[in-house]
Formats: structure tokens, C-alpha cells, sequence
């Protein structure tokens, strides 16, 4: 079975639907802020701004709406896009973690993030 299909009716899960919707607004964000579809430490930024308060993005205030649909995508989808050699994997093309294994790389990063 298909985890990304919902049994019920052969559609696209929720998950992969949240997942999918993640990547597309982390891309979007770096775009329109960066001019690139994907900056080195973009996964940090976007974290930081959907769970530290008050929220901010390139050191522009964000709402707090605009944090929690991200929190709500992140936790929906079950995981996080990353640059694959943020998690020590190769390639050049955002993957997706669960949600452990990113809290891991956090932990790594600063050791006072308490997951």
C-alpha cells in the first residue's frame, strides 16, 4: 500500500499533501526573500521562525498565523525538508526527515534546543 494515498478513497493523503505544501511555501519564502529556490541554512530560518517568539523571517516581523500554518504543515506532514547534507545524506535536492531525526541535527546545532 501506497503511504502517501489515503486507503479510504486512492487520494492523496493528508500527510503528503501537508508535506508536499511545506516544501513548496519553504521554496517560495526562499525565493521571494533570497532570489533562490533553496539558501544555505534555509531550514533553520524557516524553523525559527515558525517556533521562536515572536516570529520573525530575514528580520522581517511574521504573524503568528503565518508561524502556525507552518507548525501545522510541519506537524501534519510528520517531518521536515532539509539540504541533504544537513542530515549527512547526499544530493542536491531537499529531502524530507521525520521529525526525529531533524530534532537531532537541532540538538547538534545548539546544544541549549530542548526538543
Amino acid at each position: 500500500m501506497d503511504p502517501d494515498l489515503d486507503p479510504a478513497d486512492h487520494m492523496p493523503s493528508r500527510a503528503s499533501l501537508a508535506r508536499e505544501t511545506l516544501l513548496f511555501r519553504m521554496r517560495m519564502l526562499s525565493k521571494v526573500f533570497y532570489g533562490d529556490e533553496w539558501v544555505e541554512d534555509l531550514e533553520f530560518d524557516i524553523w525559527d521562525m515558525a517556533y521562536v517568539t515572536p516570529a520573525r523571517f530575514d528580520g522581517k516581523d511574521v504573524t503568528r498565523e503565518t508561524a502556525k500554518f507552518f507548525r501545522d504543515l510541519i506537524k501534519l506532514g510528520g517531518g521536515y525538508w532539509v539540504w541533504p547534507e544537513v542530515v549527512g545524506k547526499e544530493g542536491d535536492h531537499e529531502v524530507f526527515v521525520p521529525l526525529a531525526e531533524w530534532k537531532k541535527v537541532l540538538v547538534k546545532r545548539n546544544k541549549n534546543y530542548s526538543p
